[in-house]
């Protein structure tokens, strides 16, 4: 028989470079899972430095409209970066994002990836891990849209924390604006909703982590985009399904992975002209590869 969870009070867990509230309901419990709650704060240290391996791979498929017929095209980004913690600023905690490498496959922007070598964006999150500043800046210090791009994606990895409290089987859900709105001229933010799930708990020596399912879906909510100087109806659905491990010791993700589908659908605001759909098979990875 398990023994019966004793509750302890919330405690400052000391690591490495990190401070980070938890509310442990470990004691004797069976497995160090069971019956267990945490309550997540981002409170990274000032000073601290993570390295993070960021691969996103997409397979497109036409699958109808004026596009149907035309081939596929397999398309592979791989970010490397290094986020540092600048410590309180604000409302929040500023980290400053330094894009080291960036490279696509095929290659036809890689003139313009190169230039984002050593670009530094600002960001300021609160407890929860939220964003409440942000600064994009180009190579030559002036505002870029690329940069703010490849900013929000990379903010579209991580989620906020949720406000009480969780244990094993508890859930909370966020939205998140995708890039692809502004691309497309969206008359409305597209959203993606993620729904984190926790899966486990584990205690090791003074880290805490915790392994989150995460399941992000896209409502496909019709909105407004500018196409070929008309205007045309976008529907975007689908999935992606994936697992996180989050460390309270570092205050960010170990890894994280998501995988799955994306439909889009686009139809002309005039008729007379077909509209078009295509597939998205995408997965996403990101790995912590230093942390100091």
């Amino acid at each position: 028989m398990p023994t019966p969870c004793r509750f302890a009070r919330p405690a400052m867990i000391p690591a490495a470079r990190a401070t980070v509230t938890v509310l442990l309901a470990l004691a004797g419990c069976h497995g160090g899972t069971t019956g267990s709650k945490v309550t997540l704060r981002y409170r990274p240290p000032a000073g601290a430095t993570y390295r993070f391996a960021l691969d996103q791979e997409s397979s497109v498929r036409f699958a109808g409209g004026s596009m149907a017929g035309v081939p596929g095209q397999d398309i592979a980004m791989h970010i490397y970066y290094t986020q540092a913690v600048t410590g309180p600023s604000g409302a929040g905690i500023g980290v400053t994002v330094t894009f080291d490498s960036t490279t696509m496959v095929p290659g036809g922007m890689a003139p313009a990836l190169d230039r984002l070598r050593g670009v530094s964006s600002k960001l300021v999150y609160d407890d929860r891990m939220r964003v409440v500043g942000a600064e994009f800046t180009g190579p030559e210090g002036e505002a870029s849209p690329l940069t703010a791009r490849m900013a929000s994606s990379l903010k579209g990895m991580s989620f906020p924390l949720p406000d009480q409290p969780v244990g094993v089987g508890d859930s909370w859900t966020s939205e998140t604006a995708m890039p692809l709105g502004d691309v497309v001229g969206a008359s409305a933010p597209l959203k993606a909703r993620t729904t984190l799930t926790v899966k486990q708990i584990q205690v090791a020596g003074s880290d805490t982590s915790i392994v989150l399912a995460i399941h992000t879906s896209f409502p496909g909510d019709p909105v407004t985009i500018t196409l070929r100087g008309g205007t045309a109806t976008l529907r975007l659905s689908g999935a992606l399904d994936g697992e996180q491990l989050y460390s309270f010791a570092r205050s960010v993700p170990v890894r994280s992975t998501r995988s799955g589908v994306m439909q889009i659908d686009v139809q002309p605001a005039q008729g007379g002209s077909e509209g078009m759909r295509m597939a998205m098979q995408q997965r996403v990875t990101l790995r912590l590869l230093d942390a100091r």
